[in-house]
């Protein structure tokens, strides 16, 4: 025979109703103030993320390499980049 839960009142077994489960009360919508402050605290720690991967890269030969790469490969491309519009404008030009 199963157990069911209750109490004896007045010399009579009462059963106890099955607990109503409780709601949980929905999530308010952010404020305005926490989303700014999410922003502001994610763009903190990007800005932290980056100066200690810089200071890590100063730090050691191989960062001093990496760097030294991706100076000299932004002044090849600038160059292309430069040199590429001149040859557009002299041959807007010539066309004149």
């Amino acid at each position: 025979m199963s157990e069911i839960e209750g109490r004896f009142e007045r010399g009579r077994w009462v059963v106890d109703p099955a607990p109503v489960p409780e709601k949980e009360p929905a999530p308010a919508a952010p404020t305005v103030d926490e989303h700014v402050h999410e922003a502001s605290s994610s763009v903190r720690k990007a800005v932290n993320d980056v100066m200690n991967a810089g200071h890590h890269l100063l730090g050691t030969p191989e960062g001093h390499e990496r760097i030294e790469q991706a100076a000299r490969k932004a002044g090849e491309d600038l160059e292309r980049a430069v040199n590429s519009w001149a040859e557009s404008a002299r041959q807007a030009l010539g066309r004149r």
